[in-house]
């Protein structure tokens, strides 16, 4: 029995010796040049992991862009050999109907090329059922930017895209050739918060691309969010108001009177951040220049808004007293040349009241003319003219000429006529919106100009808030609150029955500035009275630019709007009517009771 046993086992024995034998050679030896070229296949891959970027909120919670995960696939260049690249890409014609350029492939380097992005559950599953034949061809997820509100808000906000050499000398390891950096707006200003940190990961993957084991990994960090003081409600509002306007270009700005921070801002005609590269070429040729934001990067003359500030001058320095008498008679003689009131019948007798109420130009010829350039300049300055305007977002500063200046630009002396021109916002005088706007806020605050800002707190990527901002006093203004007293009160009377009567509104009590810039072209004269002639309105370029800065409500400031109109032709007619609808709608939807 024993002897029986031993003969089976030892049978057993030499048939499992001789199929391990056989199995053997025909891996080895029959099949050892297929099997030798899988293992030599499986390699170690090195790949960034990329992070998504920090959300934009509005001071509500409301997102204005965040990140979602999304398929890609990818070509791996390195991990082919010699003559596979050809059918590689031929394979991915035949699959995706993708054209690749080899020599651009090529070019691509050690981080793999991005083949097609935003795969379908079609297309990935198509990718794997054929993945046999493309060695080297992987799917990985990477974010993908979103702006649910699509264009609104779009010159706050801003886009992205992938990074210039400039973008990874400025944040370093922080990102890839794959990552997303602010190009615009809050996306480029808070580029270095909002951008979070590259993760990486070394993996062992086998010949059809399967991941055998992961030897090394670092975790990629999402960014910082952020929360921005505008409210959405109050963005649609400005939008739609501007819109329904029929206006092709323009600005308004809205801010909280007390705090500084902007509630809306924003920039006609705008884009759609989302399809931003798609709409390239028709954006780029627009020529009303959609990237342009006029709200902070317009220079224009300021017009007749400029008066306010040269009223508050001509009362501290005494250079008239608010009840003194200026006779417009509709033209102001100096030496041989005379200076016309936009009224050219006149306006009779005027006092500081109703020199802002009918926006004067002769009255304020006479004031500017004796106070000089030099303490136009120095007074216009207070209310942040011509000044380095702290802000999220790059302000360009206002320009206000001097006699040196002139001297050395033109090699002219300045003239009296240079004095009495800028004295009413023209001549080489020139302003943006943001300046003009918070001029009027040092009006309505009675001196007090807080610095204005979009940025209301920064979050970790756990949703915890790691920093909040503060009020801050950007001007302080000193001098008799009965000044103050008495521009607010000719700015009302110019919207109860003044030149900005189409502010006047049964709902808010507004106060406010018009202001009509003139634009300056060749041969202006001949082409007004041509158009003029047969009865044909000047065409858009030609017209006057319109400007309306003011308050509300006129006793208790709780909003303090610019609105700019391009080639508006009057500020009364044009930007006025916009500033009321825009305060009238938020009144009405009750939004004023949460500021």
């Amino acid at each position: 029995m024993k002897r029986r046993s031993f003969l089976v086992m030892l049978l057993s024995s030499i048939g499992s010796f001789l199929g391990i034998t056989v199995n053997l050679f025909r891996l080895q030896i029959l099949e050892g040049k297929k099997y030798r070229e899988l293992s030599e296949r499986n390699y170690i891959r090195r790949r960034y992991l990329y992070p998504p970027r920090g959300d934009i909120y509005d001071r509500n919670g409301k997102k204005l862009a965040y990140d979602i995960p999304r398929h890609v696939m990818v070509l791996d260049v390195n991990r082919l050999r010699k003559n596979e690249l050809e059918t590689v890409i031929e394979e991915i014609r035949k699959l995706f109907g993708i054209e690749l350029d080899k020599k651009k492939v090529l070019i691509k380097g050690f981080e793999p090329l991005i083949v097609k992005t935003d795969l379908t559950p079609y297309e990935i599953e198509k990718f794997y059922r054929n993945k046999y034949k493309l060695p080297g061809v992987f799917i990985e997820a990477m974010p993908k930017r979103i702006y649910p509100l699509n264009d609104l808000g779009s010159h706050i906000i801003g886009y992205v895209g992938h990074p210039s050499t400039r973008d990874f000398k400025r944040l370093k390891k922080r990102i890839g050739p794959n990552s997303f950096v602010g190009k615009m707006g809050i996306e480029r200003s808070l580029d270095n918060i909002l951008t979070g940190d590259l993760g990486e990961e070394k993996v062992v993957v086998n010949a059809i691309g399967k991941i055998v084991k992961v030897l090394e990994r670092k975790e990629p960090k999402k960014g910082n969010s952020v929360k921005l003081t505008i409210d959405v409600r109050f963005q649609k509002i400005v939008e739609d108001v501007f819109k329904e306007s029929g206006h092709p270009a323009g600005a308004v700005i809205l801010l909280n009177a007390s705090t500084g921070e902007v509630l809306a801002l924003a920039s006609f005609p705008n884009f759609n951040p989302n399809t931003v590269y798609e709409d390239w070429k028709s954006l780029s040729k627009n020529p009303l220049k959609p990237f342009f934001n006029r709200a902070i990067r317009g220079l224009y003359p300021p017009a007749s808004v400029f008066k306010v500030p040269i009223a508050y001058a001509t009362l501290v320095t005494k250079t008239k007293s608010p009840w003194n008498i200026v006779y417009c008679k509709g033209s102001f003689e100096l030496g041989d040349r005379k200076f016309y009131c936009w009224k050219r019948w006149g306006h009779g007798k005027v006092n500081l009241i109703k020199s802002l109420q009918d926006s004067c130009d002769i009255y304020y010829y006479t004031v500017g003319y004796e106070l000089g350039p030099t303490k136009i300049r120095y007074y216009a300055k207070k209310f942040c003219y011509s000044e380095n305007i702290p802000f999220e977002l790059p302000i360009r500063r206002g320009f206000i000429p001097t006699p040196a200046w002139k001297k050395r630009r033109f090699r002219e002396p300045w003239y009296d006529g240079d004095t009495v021109n800028m004295s009413i916002g023209q001549g080489f005088l020139l302003s943006n919106l943001m300046e003009q706007t918070l001029m009027i806020m040092g009006i309505a605050n009675n001196g007090v100009i807080y610095k204005p800002t979009l940025l209301k707190e920064i979050l970790d990527d756990k949703g915890n808030v790691i920093w909040k901002n503060k009020r801050q006093v950007l001007k302080a203004i000193y001098g008799n609150l009965e000044y103050f007293a008495l521009i607010k009160r000719g700015l009302r009377e110019a919207v109860r029955k003044g030149t900005a009567k189409e502010a006047m509104s049964r709902i808010v009590d507004i106060a406010g500035k018009t202001g009509t810039a003139e634009v300056f072209f060749k041969n202006k004269r001949k082409i007004k009275k041509w158009y003029k002639k047969r009865k044909k309105k000047l065409p858009w370029k030609y017209r006057n630019h319109a400007w309306f800065v003011g308050f509300a409500p006129y006793r208790d400031p709780k909003f303090i709007i610019g609105v700019f109109v391009e080639h508006g032709e009057s500020g009364g007619k044009s930007a006025a009517p916009i500033a009321r609808k825009i305060l009238e709608r938020i009144y009405i939807e009750k939004l004023h009771k949460e500021i």
